[in-house]
């Protein structure tokens, strides 16, 4: 009789998805839940099942962290802070300079910044401290650091069981002067410790090696150029071994400006910071300190530059002027000595009053005279007084008045000599006074930048963050684990959820799905190469896995009546899948319900199921369709209570064309009716067509399919082939299924039952 639901036989898988045929079921049939957009709950349940490729990872990854914490050399920051004010901050202010106030940009600030990475103030610096000249001792590669880190300054005794030369402790060295020739920059050198203060140089790949002595300046003349050196200091044991190194200027100045962190704090406030990182806590605050000062000097210099360059011109200028003046005076005070005269302007005025006053002397002569000639004669002697009076006042009118004839010309002289002096004089007091303000200037003229806080050397370092090293390493492994774990299951591709082989082939027919076993693997463990398996229904029959197939027998007995015959293979579309397993762990369950079961192994390439039972495999199947043995004697009765088993047999040529006999069918019809049910282990549909020419004979066929392995491939190309070999398989066991999360664990364990549709 057959089913109603026997309709969904697979006949047209190349038009529309594979649906296998199933037993009749009076209920309705239940729409088959659709698969959401997003499955969080598949996505959680691949964590789960990965969840020790995940813990492996982090835990890695995190180990190798805390090394890294502990190894590490720790990495100090200094900074410092200037203030950059405006040029004009009394400038006057309106409505159009507020608004346009919101959208410039503070370009003083800016451009302070790039000068204090400029090489004019790092090479500065550079060259103050010598930092191109490196040394540091030779420590332990990875860890010599940080045993030397925490041996607390103490010396100690160099080298590795007495070889290497390498320190463990606070060893440390200074050297003032270090030249190379150009060609022998950024090698590395050897300083090694000697008795007394001394020290032998070595290395750098250079066939030259002198001793010298502590404190003093060696020359050595190579065909490459001259090499000079001066050790100031070594602090450690004979032996001890200190790397050195003439790094060029302009990579080392290039190096602390890449290393310079220059930021403005805030928006548009002028404030800016300065920060640096390194390994050595003196050193980072040396060079910022030198770095802020020299930055500070080169600034301040800047803004009294012009002062300074017009104060140099007039301090070459005021003396030359000074000179002229006392020249200008000489004359002056010449002309006056000369002429015998202090002031023209009065030696005039006083000229004509006596000018004025002989000619009234005169004029009271003639009338004296006109008096006289009336009484007296010419001849007469007071007339001749009063002519020889007034020729003695003519003289005099006339020499007065030859002196008022040559003032102008002297005035003319005197006012030259006069403008030439006070000329000389002003400018002169001029150029004294603009070289007095200059020099306040100099004095007294403040930067628009100013130090607000000065580099202080780190107490403590700021890497490693140990803390947040492990947290961040955590957080990478669980990241890269959980993308391994699902690059591994896009990779791999296998179904992992039994209701995705439902939803592929739209009907309910999963039988079964079978936890993965913990006892299982346990009990594999002992199993020796060639010894016997564990039968693991007979061992532990309350193992999940075991009620999982108990579950699956309720169904195959529903079932069976709606079946051509009591055969029944159990296939799988690949190796590896636990087909074998499950096939031996049913027919112990369908045995200890008291039916009679036949097992029969008909993988005639690779079957192994005599090992579940320690049977010998030579008298088996082969040889009964051979016809060289009876079926009779090809039975291995009571392997188990009610269950009989026939191996493989001796595994013949041509095992397909073996299997096309009629004696397989012949023989199955035999044992057919002398048993409940018969099992046949096939082997693999998709590698050979042994299963295809076996599963004719059967009434039903089942598929085993393995949780994280078997593809939707998998399943759509066996049930291909098996429609195209005119078999219609019953139904799907999903076998190995991880514990998924939100499922029920009973008291017995964790097992997913199967639907019987």
């Amino acid at each position: 009789m057959t089913s109603p639901h026997e309709a969904h036989s697979l006949k047209q898988v190349s038009h529309s998805p594979p649906v296998l045929s199933v037993p009749f079921d009076p209920r309705p049939p239940e729409p088959l839940p659709e698969e959401s957009t997003v499955d969080l709950k598949g996505y959680l349940n691949t964590l789960y099942d990965s969840r020790w490729l995940i813990g492996s990872i982090t835990a890695i990854i995190t180990i190798v962290a805390v090394l890294y914490a502990l190894v590490a050399n720790p990495v100090y920051e200094a900074n410092l802070m200037i203030h950059v004010e405006e040029e004009s901050p009394n400038a006057s202010k309106n409505i159009l300079s507020e608004a346009s106030s919101l959208f410039e940009t503070k370009k003083a600030a800016i451009a302070e910044m790039e000068l204090l990475r400029s090489r004019m103030v790092v090479s500065r610096a550079v060259d103050n401290l010598q930092l191109y000249v490196e040394v540091q001792p030779k420590y332990f590669p990875v860890l010599g650091s940080w045993f030397a880190n925490q041996n607390g300054g103490a010396l100690s005794k160099p080298g590795l069981f007495g070889y290497g030369g390498f320190v463990w402790g606070g060893e440390r060295a200074a050297v003032s002067v270090f030249e190379v020739p150009d060609n022998w920059l950024n090698r590395e050198f050897v300083i090694t410790t000697r008795a007394n203060n001394r020290y032998r140089f070595s290395g750098g790949g250079q066939r030259i090696a002198f001793d010298a002595s502590v404190g003093q300046r060696y020359r050595v003349q190579t065909p490459d150029g001259l090499v000079e050196i001066k050790v100031d200091r070594l602090v450690a044991n004979p032996g001890a071994r200190f790397k050195i190194k003439r790094k060029s200027r302009l990579g080392t100045i290039q190096g602390i400006q890449r290393s310079m962190v220059i930021t403005e704090q805030g928006k548009q406030s002028g404030v800016i910071e300065v920060k640096m990182q390194g390994q050595d806590a003196d050193r980072i605050n040396s060079l910022l300190s030198e770095i802020g000062r020299e930055y500070m000097r080169q600034n301040l210099a800047r803004k009294t530059e012009e002062a300074e360059k017009s104060l140099a011109f007039l301090n070459q200028q005021l003396p030359i002027l000074k000179r002229q003046l006392e020249q200008s005076e000489d004359r002056y005070n010449q002309f006056r000595n000369a002429h015998g005269t202090v002031d023209l302007r009065e030696e005039a005025r006083m000229s004509l009053a006596q000018a004025a006053s002989a000619r009234a002397r005169r004029m009271e002569l003639m009338q004296k005279k006109t008096e006289l000639l009336a009484r007296f004669t010419e001849d007469h002697p007071v007339v001749a007084a009063v002519n020889r009076q007034r020729r003695e006042v003519d003289a005099e009118i006339e020499a007065i008045a030859a002196r008022i004839r040559t003032l102008p010309v002297m005035e003319q002289d005197e006012a030259r000599l006069t403008r030439d002096i006070k000329v000389n004089t002003d400018l002169y007091t001029a150029l004294s006074n603009t070289a007095q303000q200059l020099r306040l200037i100099s004095v007294g003229r403040v930067s628009n930048v100013r130090l607000v806080d000065a580099p202080i050397e780190p107490e403590r370092p700021i890497k490693p963050n140990r803390p947040l090293i492990v947290a961040l390493a955590v957080v990478t492994g669980l990241f890269l684990g959980t993308l391994l774990a699902f690059t591994r299951k896009t990779m791999r591709g296998g179904i992992d959820d039994p209701a995705k082989i439902e939803r592929l082939l739209r009907a309910r027919v999963v039988y079964a799905s079978i936890p993965h076993s913990g006892n299982e693997d346990k009990l594999m463990r002992k199993v020796k190469p060639d010894g016997g398996l564990p039968l693991l229904a007979q061992i532990l029959p309350e193992d999940p896995a075991v009620e999982s197939l108990r579950s699956f027998r309720a169904a195959l007995r529903f079932s069976m009546p709606h079946f051509k015959n009591n055969v029944v293979m159990i296939a799988g579309p690949t190796r590896g899948l636990g087909k074998s397993f499950v096939t031996a762990n049913f027919a112990a369950v369908m045995a200890a319900s008291g039916m009679r079961v036949l097992l029969i192994d008909a993988d005639l390439r690779n079957g192994h199921l005599h090992r579940y039972f320690g049977v010998d495999r030579s008298r088996g199947l082969s040889r009964a369709m051979a016809g060289a043995m009876p079926v009779d004697e090809v039975i291995h009765r009571s392997v188990l209570d009610n269950l009989d088993f026939i191996p493989t047999g001796e595994l013949p040529n041509n095992r397909s064309e073996f299997l096309l006999q009629l004696n397989l069918g012949n023989l199955l019809e035999l044992v057919s009716g002398r048993y409940d049910l018969v099992l046949l282990d096939p082997p693999p549909l998709l590698a050979v067509a042994d299963a295809l020419i076996i599963g004719a004979h059967a009434g039903a066929v089942f598929i085993v399919a393995r949780s994280g392995v078997t593809t939707e491939n998998h399943i759509n190309e066996s049930i291909k082939r098996l429609n195209h070999a005119g078999i219609s398989p019953r139904g799907v066991l999903f076998n190995d299924m991880a514990l998924r999360l939100g499922e029920h664990r009973s008291q017995y364990g964790t097992a997913q039952l199967g639907y019987a549709a």
